[in-house]
């Protein structure tokens, strides 16, 4: 029984960390899939509807990571970075209110707790993104000054 329970937490454990490293790909699949989804539902087919979604999720999360490799504009990395979170931000929310639920009868509390996922989940998405793609060569960052 203790080891049932044991496994199970460790289930859980390794099922959010899944979900939590693959929240950067958030926008991309979410794009996908509806994409995909409108293409079945004009006519192409299943096999025609899946293509279309993975290609234009694969073109979304390609332009995201161009955008961010080669702009030097922090306004426009920001922004980047920003599309990418905010779905991100809304997984997070979703992923900790759905598991609150199930051991939590306080609704106030599920929603706490699931706004404080989503903003950890927008955080380590932003540094994720930021960490993938630094500055571009010859771009001085700002914010640290060199010790002298």
């Amino acid at each position: 029984m203790i080891a049932m329970l044991l496994l199970t937490v460790f289930g859980l454990g390794a099922f959010c960390m899944l979900l939590f490293r693959c929240a950067v790909y958030a926008l991309p699949v979410m794009v996908g899939l509806s994409t995909g989804y409108w293409a079945i539902t004009s006519g192409v087919g299943i096999v025609g509807g899946a293509l279309v979604g993975l290609v234009v999720g694969g073109l979304v999360f390609g332009l995201g990571q161009a955008a961010l490799a080669t702009s030097r504009s922090s306004p426009v990395r920001f922004l980047v970075v920003g599309v990418f979170a905010i779905p991100a931000a809304l997984i997070g929310y979703g992923m900790m209110l759905e598991i609150w639920q199930l051991t939590m009868s306080s609704s106030v509390w599920q929603h706490a707790f699931g706004a404080v996922a989503g903003l950890v989940v927008a955080v380590a998405t932003v540094v994720r993104l930021l960490d993938e793609n630094p500055l571009p060569i010859g771009e001085k960052n700002v914010a640290v000054s060199p010790r002298l």
